[in-house]
């Protein structure tokens, strides 16, 4: 199938759509990863994820910012990220959501560059930063997709590597709840090819944010997002609570 101008400037713009997050240990050495979006909303800027990467026993999650020749790899840690659940008014019972977002300093600006062990292999380009308009419902007359990094490997005491990969050409099916369910366009890889993609956020061709990854079933070769329409009213709460900076 032919790929048009389009097609193929929307694919490389997807691997700057999703910010790596890393888990540190104590000494500093990465030991988990998923992804996240960073988001431009009412004067503020979040970091949204799920919550079931960084729940709330794991504090030590940070956000990667680019890499450093002199310094090597930067990062940034969120104060505190927060949660919510929705309570159902017959039972009383709450319901955790699979959302979680953290506001982060205006001036973050998170970068890509892909590195070689001699070194970065290209220039450095911003990672996307969304808005408050690009928040839009999915429909079934467009395409997705969402990217992230997978597949860590520690080469020595320091060389931490991931594999940057999109996965394009997913169907909206339906939504369900606090989630919108796609199709992949191919068999599911195995979850395995999935691990570090928890919380990318998944696009449509025009640029609009519909959800963020939050998990698969190979039974019927699918994807569940985290609505983020339905749980924008966090960051509306969040900006009318919280005192400006």
């Amino acid at each position: 199938m032919k790929i048009t101008p389009k097609q193929q400037e929307w694919l490389e713009w997807m691997i700057l759509t999703s910010t790596p997050l890393r888990k540190l240990s104590e000494d500093n050495m990465p030991v988990g990863i998923a992804s996240g979006a960073v988001l431009d909303f009412r004067g503020k800027r979040f970091l949204l994820t799920v919550s079931h990467a960084v729940n709330m026993e794991n504090t030590d999650w940070v956000m990667e910012l680019g890499y450093d020749e002199e310094k090597g790899t930067e990062v940034y840690k969120p104060n505190y990220f927060s949660y919510i659940g929705e309570i159902n008014i017959k039972s009383g019972k709450i319901k955790d959501i699979d959302y979680a977002y953290a506001e982060i300093a205006k001036d973050v600006n998170p970068v890509y560059q892909p590195l070689t062990p001699r070194g970065p292999a290209a220039e450095k380009m911003p990672r996307h930063i969304f808005t408050e308009d690009d928040i839009v419902e999915p429909n079934t007359n467009t395409v997705y997709a969402f990217s992230g990094q997978v597949f860590p490997e520690m080469h020595d005491e320091s060389g931490f590597v991931t594999q940057p990969t999109v996965y394009p050409g997913i169907k909206f099916l339906r939504s369900e709840g606090p989630f919108h369910v796609f199709t992949l366009p191919v068999e599911h890889p195995g979850h395995d090819s999935f691990k570090g993609c928890s919380g990318a956020p998944i696009v449509d061709l025009e640029h609009n944010l519909v959800a963020l990854v939050c998990k698969g079933f190979i039974e019927d070769n699918t994807i569940y997002g985290i609505s983020l329409g339905r749980y924008k009213f966090s960051l509306e709460f969040h900006c009318n609570e919280i005192s400006p900076d």
